[in-house]
């Protein structure tokens, strides 16, 4: 109640018995009906019902019944999609920007860390973001670390809504970080090439370690298929961020690499080639130049629909960028926090398939970062995070009216509708001036 203090007795009272609402009903099945229903996974459902018990989604289509004693909310006129994923966020893990450095957790200066770094132990739940966020639509995050050591860190999947990190936490580990172009040549005394080696030689150790293990004899063994680099010791990283690499060479974890530039682009792919890895993009300002390169490499780009500035690191930054890339066959992944609808409407506007654009932002991060088995698609038996919209989804005049996160409806109790709730007689404060 501290937190509210301010309010007004009123809108405490109304908030308090939304919140009881929202906890009570999570475990009451709820169906939307009559719904246009998005599955994602397959075709448009119209007039449609999706059914939501436990947490999780048990069933969707057009004939389906309502369970005995459930809530129904009337679709009539809305459209239903899965909740939406950001694929590089650093939610929670900050307040108020840089104005706050106390509150900022996704960076480390710590050299000893690097790529063993997850900075989702760090999350706060209560952090003031979240709920301005999930009220928009999205429901889930792939967090991402900061820092300027070769390897940032790992990256962590985590539903926005929970009490503690525990319960927010979908997949503790998705990704593990670096950078190449000019943000990897800074990390390397300047140069794209000490950048490029730096990262070959680690991948080299990593690999002769998870072949090895503690017994340095085992380095000899397949000596044909063997670099010279593989003895370990080159890249100076400690063996904790060793090990943590050992899942990118394993095929189990995705390298995320901040790229742009069309030479950078093919030298990531040129890394992906050699190690035989998952690669993931980040940026790929000029990717549209190379998109059949990385469609036929299977390599994913986190768009930044925004980018049509050129700079010397995007000369051809564009904002078809990611329709091209989606055209050439790539699967295409975007970000931007409570404005992923605005990023998604713009480029659909140029030159990005609607459904396509869509999946960007559900089942595509969702398949990418390999969570699909729960996430991304509303199919019966997955994790019910599922939203009601007025209308499209992508169009700015449309509004949120229900967001289910884990089965339970998340109340809308924005920092921006306490601050609506209170202002909104203004004759009243005009009245107490007087």
């Amino acid at each position: 109640m501290n937190r509210l203090n301010g309010i007004g007795a009123a809108a405490v009272c109304a908030l308090g018995a939304l919140v009881a609402g929202s906890v009570a009903a999570s475990g009451q099945a709820v169906a939307i009906t009559n719904a246009e229903i998005h599955p994602v996974s397959g075709p448009v459902i119209p007039g449609g019902t999706i059914v939501i018990e436990g947490g999780r989604i048990t069933a969707v289509g057009s004939n389906v019944s309502v369970p005995a004693g459930a809530r129904t909310i009337d679709g009539t006129g809305k459209i239903v999609t899965p909740g939406f994923m950001d694929s590089s966020s650093q939610i929670g893990l900050g307040e108020i920007g840089n104005g706050a450095p106390g509150t900022q957790d996704a960076t480390t200066s710590e050299d000893e860390l690097g790529a063993s770094f997850n900075p989702v132990w760090a999350v706060n739940p209560d952090n003031t973001y979240i709920p301005n966020t999930r009220v928009r639509g999205l429901t889930s995050a792939i967090l991402r670390p900061g820092g300027g050591q070769l390897f940032t860190g790992q990256g962590a999947a985590i539903a926005l809504d929970g009490g503690t990190v525990d319960e927010m936490i979908r997949s503790e580990s998705v990704a593990i970080y670096t950078a190449m172009g000019e943000a990897g040549s800074v990390r390397a005394g300047g140069s794209r090439a000490a950048n490029y080696q730096r990262i070959r030689d680690a991948l080299w150790d990593a690999r002769a370690k998870l072949v090895s293990g503690d017994d340095e004899e085992a380095d000899t063994a397949d000596d044909a298929n063997e670099d010279p680099r593989a003895k370990g010791g080159r890249s100076s990283l400690n063996d904790r961020n060793l090990e943590a690499l050992g899942a990118v060479l394993s095929g189990d974890t995705p390298l995320v690499v901040s790229a742009n530039r069309v030479s950078d682009l093919r030298l990531a792919l040129k890394l992906k080639s050699e190690f035989g890895i998952a690669m993931v993009i980040a940026g790929g300002a000029e990717g549209w130049r190379v998109a059949e390169e990385l469609a036929a490499a299977g390599v994913p780009v986190i768009v930044d629909a925004t980018t049509n500035l050129p700079t010397f690191d995007g000369l051809s930054a564009s904002l078809e960028n990611a329709g091209r890339l989606q055209t050439a066959g790539v699967e295409v992944l975007l970000a931007g926090g409570r404005g992923i609808t605005h990023e998604a409407g713009l480029v659909v506007a140029n030159g990005m398939d609607h459904a396509a654009a869509l999946r960007a932002v559900t089942l595509g991060p969702a398949t990418v970062w390999g969570l699909s088995a729960d996430m991304g698609s509303l199919d019966a038996g997955k994790i019910a995070d599922v939203v009601v919209w007025s209308g499209d989804p992508f169009e700015l005049s449309t509004s949120v009216e229900h967001v289910f996160i884990g089965g339970r409806e998340i109340p809308d109790d924005s920092r921006q509708q306490r601050l609506f709730e209170r202002y909104r007689d203004l004759g009243r404060y005009r009245t107490i001036r007087r």
